[in-house]
């Protein structure tokens, strides 16, 4: 099979990347490192000549790009997430108030900051100095002071109080002492002599309630879209919708990354986990692309020949493995994957198009071409395939990976994909 080149003259990178989006209005809002361009869903929806009167779906909307883009263009759309962080993310863009009731509470949210409150996170995990901590995520002032602001939003309007949390946890997050870094939360250089204190973080909220105001100003939301928060694995066979013409999406990257660690932060601050057991629900309601939870095995293991040959390939070299958990992971991720193929193929309209960005992946020394092995799984599962679109080679983050590809004198670059399907 092939990969080609879907588009003459467009560099591709900027198409699939987030990074540039944190210059559009309403995108900007909360930087998503994992989402892709909101340019690749216009050029979707150009291409498939999609209306108003039909339906695009995502369903890994993540921080809301899909519907965010097709609610601008005043198409219907349903976003299916997961992770309630980003549910709630996702909601908050696609808030339409006038910019002036906007700015009319914020002194309210700034005296909350000042006035500060005791955070229940003082004393939880690695979140705020005990006294005895080498690392923290949080200064104390900063924590206070976001807690003093959360407790302002309880007392105005729904809708206001959301687009004011973001606001606070976008700040939060630009006060924190670690930074997001591929699979991890990497501590900042020099971080203690940053000395993030409620100051900055005040003067971080007031930019981001700007831009907010801004973007309401600039861009208004002409058709509000579904955003359904669960495990889409469940909901999409449950939820009646109208039949799709278009699903965009890109799943977890078999990577062992788990999104409800990445973005633990966020979770804890917006109170929709308050201990690791939370979290460990939350886990399990995820796709199968990681090992921080002891989910049910998969039961079917044949996807092809291509899955075949590098699942048999790992196997055999198991003592590298950092994890003997890996070759069950990988199994079970394709499992899932072809159960969302086959109920997508349900919901789809004739001539629907499935488009799907997704990552190869490296253990032990063992490239997964996850991108050929997903549209082997879609042909098997009755979607035509259109094209496998090689948008860019990425750096090797996977786990201890790259350490094992250098050690059997192989160095190679993990292929970031499009795959487009069509329902005959």
């Amino acid at each position: 099979m092939s990969i080609e080149h879907l588009y003459d003259n467009v560099d591709l990178t900027k198409i699939a990347s987030f990074e540039h989006s944190k210059n559009f209005p309403r995108h900007r809002w909360y930087y998503f490192k994992e989402g892709f361009s909101p340019l690749l869903v216009d050029r979707a929806i150009v291409m498939n000549n999609i209306n108003e009167n039909d339906l695009i779906i995502d369903i890994f909307s993540g921080s809301g790009t899909v519907p965010l883009v097709s609610s601008t263009a005043n198409i219907n759309s349903i976003g299916f997430e997961v992770n309630p962080f980003m549910t709630f993310v996702a909601k908050t863009k696609l808030i339409n108030v006038k910019p002036t009731t906007f700015i009319s509470y914020f002194d309210k949210i700034i005296n909350g900051i000042k006035e500060e409150d005791i955070s229940n996170l003082e004393n939880y995990s690695t979140f705020c100095n005990k006294g005895k901590d080498e690392k923290w995520l949080f200064n104390r002032s900063v924590l206070r002071g976001f807690e003093g602001g959360w407790g302002a939003t309880k007392k105005i309007p729904q809708k206001i109080a959301m687009l004011y949390r973001l606001a606070l946890v976008s700040s939060a997050m630009m006060n924190s002492n670690a930074v997001k870094d591929g699979k991890c939360l990497r501590y900042k250089k020099d971080w203690k002599k940053l000395s993030y204190s409620k100051k900055s973080f005040t003067d971080n909220f007031k930019e981001n309630c700007d831009l907010i105001s801004e973007d309401l100003e600039s861009t208004h939301i002409s058709k509000t879209a579904t955003i359904l928060k669960g495990d889409v694995r469940e909901i999409l066979k449950k939820t009646k919708i109208k039949k799709f013409k278009l699903c965009i999406t890109s799943p977890p990257y078999l990577n062992s990354f788990d999104y409800s660690d990445i973005y633990r932060p966020e979770l804890f601050l917006c109170k929709y986990v308050t201990d690791n057991d939370d979290l460990g629900k939350l886990r399990l309601k995820t796709l199968r692309s990681h090992m921080q939870i002891n989910w049910e095995l998969p039961k079917k293991s044949k996807y092809g020949c291509i899955y075949q040959s590098c699942f048999d390939e790992i196997k055999n070299r198991k003592e590298l493995l950092w994890n003997n958990r890996i070759p069950v992971m990988i199994q079970a991720y394709f499992e899932d994957i072809e159960k969302l193929l086959i109920e997508l193929k349900k919901k789809a309209e004739k001539k629907a198009q499935l488009w799907i960005v997704v990552s190869t992946s490296a253990y032990a020394g063992v490239e997964i071409p996850v991108d050929l092995i997903i549209a082997n799984i879609g042909t098997m599962t009755g979607w035509d395939i259109e094209r496998i679109e090689a948008i860019r080679h990425m750096r090797n983050s996977t786990q201890n990976a790259q350490k094992y590809l250098e050690g059997i004198g192989t160095k190679k670059r993990l292929r970031e994909s499009l795959i487009i399907f069509e329902k005959h």
